[in-house]
């Protein structure tokens, strides 16, 4: 299967694009899917990611839409996977797909009073209740009553993201794929393969994977762009530089595709990319790559605005 590259909406920091104008951007260059997060970081600006891509889905006519990742143990499970199923129910049923995660520390558990050591395992209970929930199922929620959701709707594809032993074992026990992040593609290689073992014990195929890069670009080549990109993302999440040179892209649309190739040739099949500096420039340059990757993108599909 040909690896296939999306862009993550902007956020509020870039007032210059909103969620409809970036959607129409990500479709007319002819990227595959748009992606956004989940946090509830109490003064940063931030947009609902469940509102994010259903505005994007409403404008779009058939450019997949993700989440990378979501975090359902910030709701409860009945809303949660109400919203999951709306927004599948929307977008036509097979255009979404769903990254879930357990977040860190800071993505806002205090500000919806759940104690963030519990995280994990309310999520393992969320994904064991989600498949009958979204069947429309009567489901009896644990100390509680039995809930019937209308309509059913197909399950979206699950991405289980986290690189924890516990995310391991979840991704194997839950998730048609793994949703990776800061990884190279040498580390994604032996992960898959841990990952294949894990799977054989549930009697589940092994996950599929996909990963989070973030991208830095330039119309000509810079030396030192790489160099930059690496620091800022290690300072940023708390990596050693090294590890941050091994899982981000920088330069020339070709001297990124030619980077980014190695995550196809690992078994990546999906690559959601942040990209750094100017949303619209960075898009376009993105779209640019993904031609260079090759082969050529399925159907495009049109905005609701009428754009080819």
């Amino acid at each position: 299967m040909a690896m296939e590259i999306g862009i993550f909406l902007p956020q509020m920091e870039d007032p210059a694009v909103e969620v409809r104008e970036a959607a129409y951007h990500a479709v007319d260059v002819e990227l595959d899917s748009v992606w956004c997060g989940d946090h509830l970081a109490d003064g940063v600006p931030v947009l609902d990611g469940m509102l994010a891509l259903a505005t994007a889905a409403a404008v779009t006519e058939c450019i997949d839409i993700g989440f990378a990742v979501y975090l359902p143990a910030l709701r409860t499970h009945v809303c949660a996977a109400k919203q999951i199923a709306t927004l599948q129910h929307l977008t036509g049923g097979d255009r979404l797909h769903l990254g879930i995660g357990v977040g860190d520390r800071e993505s806002g558990w205090d500000a919806v009073g759940v104690d963030p050591a519990t995280r994990g395992a309310r999520t393992d209970e969320f994904l064991q209740l989600l498949p009958s929930l979204l069947a429309g199922e009567p489901t009896p929620l644990p100390g509680g009553p039995t809930v019937h959701l209308a309509p059913p709707v197909p399950a979206p594809p699950l991405w289980i993201g986290g690189t924890s032993p516990a995310a391991m074992r979840r991704t194997a026990r839950y998730g048609d794929g793994w949703f990776a992040a800061l990884h190279s593609p040498e580390q994604l290689r032996a992960k898959s393969a841990r990952l294949r073992d894990l799977a054989d014990q549930h009697d589940r195929p092994a996950p599929r994977l996909a990963t989070v890069i973030q991208c830095a670009f330039a119309k000509r080549p810079d030396p030192k762009l790489g160099e930059n990109l690496a620091r800022e993302v290690a300072a940023t999440y708390g990596v050693p530089v090294e590890t941050a040179r091994g899982a981000t892209a920088a330069g020339t649309p070709a001297q990124v595709a030619e980077q980014l190739a190695a995550y196809a040739e690992v078994g990546v099949e999906k690559l959601a990319v942040a990209v750094t500096g100017d949303w619209h420039r960075g898009c376009e340059l993105l779209g640019e790559t993904r031609h260079l990757l090759g082969p050529e993108p399925r159907a495009r599909c049109r905005t609701r605005r009428g754009s080819a």
